[in-house]
This record gives structure tokens, sequence and C-alpha cells, in this order.
């Protein structure tokens, strides 16, 4: 395994754990602007990218262990050099030696097929991390503007807003709201951030917005 792909395997690890570190340096940050902390959030893709971690770890063991019952006996002692990917390659590069082909690609797969998949764990559990932590930082609003899901904007970044509801939940019992921003960027002039705010929260959601965003009607 070259050190150019461990690299990019703690690289992709450092992405997510810079996600959470610099997420939550700024809670701490605002922590005394702090007004009202609505409801944390399960976030879809975090478990998707969490399954999709799991997937590839049974892929792995399965292949591990497929070709260690064939190298056991005469090629390796322990399940524990199938990890050392130097020694496989020096295994590889022996069967071809010595023309034993189908060992040779049985080894080779195995080494490619371990390297790829060590790529994509690093990065699924690189996007899961990331994409869980912001889910449970929820939606906090302050004095300077919102958090949502770790993204922070300020309230001058917003053109205006509108609410409608209430809507019903379809899992727990209560009613919710939601608060629309318009938030115009480079690439469209139509994007939007959407909170569902509880019912018990949004008289206080909404007197704390009023004062920063102008209220525009419902579109």
């Amino acid at each position: 395994m070259t050190n150019e792909f461990l690299f990019i395997i703690v690289f992709l690890l450092l992405i997510g754990v810079k996600e959470i570190v610099w997420t939550q340096i700024g809670r701490i940050k605002r922590k005394d602007s702090e007004i009202i902390v609505l409801n944390k959030k399960l976030s879809i893709w975090g478990l998707l990218y969490l399954l999709l971690l799991i997937v590839w770890i049974v892929l792995a063991t399965k292949n591990v262990l497929k070709v260690y019952n064939l190298l056991k006996y005469d090629y390796v002692d322990s399940i524990f050099q199938m990890f050392n990917i130097q020694y496989m390659e020096k295994l590889i590069e022996g069967f071809y030696k010595n023309n034993d082909y189908v060992w040779y690609f049985q080894t080779y797969n195995y080494t490619s097929n371990f390297t790829s998949g060590l790529f994509w764990m690093a990065f699924s559990l690189s996007m899961s991390m990331t994409f869980l932590y912001r889910g449970s930082v929820g939606t906090i609003i302050y004095e300077e503007g919102i958090t949502d899901s770790g993204n922070f904007y300020k309230w001058e970044k917003f053109k205006g807003y509108y609410c409608c509801g209430p809507y019903k939940k379809t899992v727990r019992e209560g009613t919710y709201y939601k608060f629309i921003f318009n938030r115009p960027t480079f690439f469209s002039k139509d994007n939007t951030l959407v909170l569902n705010v509880n019912s018990e929260y949004k008289e206080a959601v909404e007197k704390t917005v009023s004062i920063n965003v102008q209220k525009t009607e419902e579109q």
C-alpha cells in the first residue's frame, strides 16, 4: 500500500473530524448569544452513509476470509498477515514468477479490492460522522443568525421569510410550522432554507426572526 493511498485515507477521515470540530467551535463561540434551541434531527444522509459503511465492512470481511482460507496452509501463518499488503504483494510477485496464475489472480484481486474497500470505508465513515453530527446539532437561533444542521447563516444573508402551517406530524403527536427563508446565492435566486418548528416554539421563533428578517407573502 503506497504512502499516497494512506494519505488519501487519513485525509478523508480528517474531513469528518474537521467538520465536527469546526461546528463545535462555532457553537462554543456563539453560546452566549443563543436564544432558542429547536429539535434535533436524525440525518437521512448520515444513516445512508452508515449503511454504506456496514456494507463495505461486510464485503471486506468476506474478501479477507475467502482468500485466507486459500492461503492459510501454505503461505500465511495468521489472518493478520492478510492486512500486510506489502507481504501480499510479495506473494503476488512470487506467484507470477512461478506461473501460478490461479493463485496470482486470487491474491491480486484480493489486494485490489482490499485497498479500494479501505478507501470507500474511510469515505463512508467520514461522511456518516459529518451528517450524523450535524443532525444532532439541530437548529439553533442566535442573536446573529441561525445554525441549521451545522451550517451557520447570518441574518443579513436572508432576503425575506414567510411562515406556513400548521401541519400534523406523521409519527409523533402535535403540530409544526414551516419557516421558509429566501436565501439567494450566486447560482440561484430562489434558494431557500426551511425550518420545521414545533408549535410550542412558533411564537418565540417568529418574534426573533421578524426583528432581523423582513416578512414576505407566502409564495
